[in-house]
């Protein structure tokens, strides 16, 4: 608990450092906190990411030969089963991305302390047409929530028969959300879905230019 509070203090002195010392102001602070922290995770970040994306292609191929070996063993569940694990291995793919997970678990200390900081140490500055970044507001949550739609329209992988939803609902879910908190927290995660939009294209043109060259094979 005590290494906890550590972390959150450090927070909130950069927080400030970059608000009052660098002069760049409450909203404009929490900006450069979130790109400061996205940029020191891509170490983390970038190949968890990368991994994801190669995953998704690979499992985007295997779909057609994955649906026709569940019709054809739809009364033998073990033999599907066994059959899938056959089909992964051979083009190497486990049921679960250990790696993936564990990438974004070690994330999590930086997004959580990032998070209640903003939401229990908000101060009432003024930003842009905000009256005080301490109380929700709505033209600010809609941005919210329109820059998690960009963040996960980014992803040209998505299933198409659920693209839709894949898309609309987080968003709608973020705009709800961002309504509840105070303004800081929406300026944060706008910063936020805006770099993950551009890490995710800047990924998939990665991905695609090595699969064009031959260098990455799926």
């Amino acid at each position: 608990m005590a290494m906890w509070t550590q972390w959150l203090d450090a927070i909130r002195g950069l927080l400030q450092f970059l608000s009052s010392d660098v002069g760049l102001g409450a909203g404009l602070g929490i900006v450069a906190l979130t790109v400061l922290f996205r940029g020191a995770l891509l170490p983390i970040s970038w190949p968890t990411a990368y991994r994801g994306i190669v995953r998704q292609k690979k499992m985007k191929l295997l779909q057609p030969a994955l649906q026709r070996m569940k019709e054809k063993f739809s009364n033998q569940p073990q033999v599907y089963a066994e059959q899938m694990l056959k089909l992964y291995r051979k083009h190497d793919l486990t049921p679960l991305d250990a790696r993936g997970l564990l990438g974004g678990l070690a994330q999590m200390p930086v997004f959580l302390g990032v998070y209640q900081t903003l939401r229990d140490g908000a101060n009432g500055a003024r930003f842009l047409w905000v009256q005080s970044l301490s109380r929700p507001d709505v033209w600010l949550a809609l941005i919210a929530g329109l820059t998690t739609m960009l963040m996960m329209a980014a992803n040209p992988d998505l299933p198409e028969s659920m693209r839709l939803l894949i898309i609309v609902i987080p968003s709608i879910l973020a705009f709800l959300v961002a309504l509840k908190f105070c303004s800081a927290l929406a300026v944060y995660w706008t910063a936020s879905n805006c770099f993950s939009a551009l890490q995710t294209s800047a990924l998939h043109w990665m991905v695609a230019h090595r699969i064009r060259s031959g260098t990455l094979k799926i």
